[in-house]
């Protein structure tokens, strides 16, 4: 079965950002990075937040408690930003570009930016409904979001899914 679909670099940076999301390693940085500045932030709260102990030292607590929070939703976003602006520079603009994507018994095959991908279903970890598309996850390392607009409808998109599925539960399973 074969679908294709036009996609943008900003298709490319979700893509990118889920992935990278999906590292234990990656969480653990993230989650020091704003520990850290949470402190900073608090201690800087407390040097300077006039008054007694007694009243600085909840401030810089509840300060230091709202910076991590903050941090965690703005992080988010100021690091797609990033991750957008770094594929507009190497696609040399936002696009559109064409994805072909056919499934068949040997595993998944991808066509994009002039490169075709070929993935066993031995090597597909997983695969998920996400909100707009389906996403194919590969071992050890790499991922595919099959756009929801890639399908007619609704039937065709369950169609595709299933099959895929079907494929995925039939296929031998590699050791690690």
């Amino acid at each position: 079965m074969k679908v294709q679909f036009e996609f943008t670099a900003a298709d490319l940076a979700e893509v990118g950002s889920r992935a990278v999301g999906r590292s234990p390693l990656v969480q653990k940085w993230r989650a020091r990075s704003r520990i850290f500045l949470s402190v900073i932030v608090g201690v800087l709260v407390f040097a300077v937040w006039p008054g007694a102990k007694e009243i600085r030292i909840p401030v810089a607590l509840f300060v230091g408690a709202a910076f991590y929070v903050f941090a965690r939703a703005g992080g988010t976003r100021a690091r797609d930003e990033r991750l957008l602006a770094v594929y507009r520079e190497r696609l040399g603009g936002d696009g559109p570009f064409l994805c072909e994507v056919e499934i068949g018994e040997d595993g998944i095959v991808s066509r994009q930016l002039g490169t075709e991908s070929r993935h066993p279903w031995s090597k597909v970890e997983s695969i998920a409904e996400i909100p707009g598309g389906i996403e194919f996850v590969y071992a050890p390392l790499g991922s595919l979001i099959v756009r929801d607009r890639a399908f007619p409808d609704a039937a065709a998109r369950a169609e595709f899914l299933a099959q895929a599925r079907s494929y995925l539960q039939f296929a031998p399973k590699e050791k690690k």
